[in-house]
């Protein structure tokens, strides 16, 4: 089976922004995903390490505190939940033989 390369960026956002301006103002890391073998399990686990990587960078403040512990714990979760349907895309598209070079991901700060 022939497998093709795409770049293609997916936005994983928390929450909708009322305005496009907005958008463009989130914050956003890049999940490489280029080197992952999606049909394989090790590298489905590998894909999910570095979803949680990547929230926890976006949705971390520097700031200490319970109130604040509270909101990265929640920021986090909400990427993550954001995140799953764009990571179950890529994955069905690899099993189809496309592999994705990259996940976009993105949450306001």
């Amino acid at each position: 089976m022939m497998t093709r390369t795409l770049i293609l960026a997916l936005s994983l956002t928390v929450a909708a922004t009322p305005a496009a301006a907005a958008e463009a103002d989130t914050p956003s890391i890049e999940v490489r995903i280029d080197n992952l073998d999606l049909t394989q399990a090790a590298d489905r686990d590998r894909l999910d390490t570095r979803l949680k990587s990547a929230a926890r960078r976006l949705c971390w403040s520097g700031l200490r505190g319970l109130a604040e512990n509270a909101r990265q714990t929640a920021c986090v979760a909400d990427v993550l939940a954001h995140s799953e349907p764009q990571a179950d895309r890529a994955i069905a598209r690899a099993q189809d033989g496309t592999q994705l070079a990259l996940l976009m991901v993105k949450a306001p700060r």
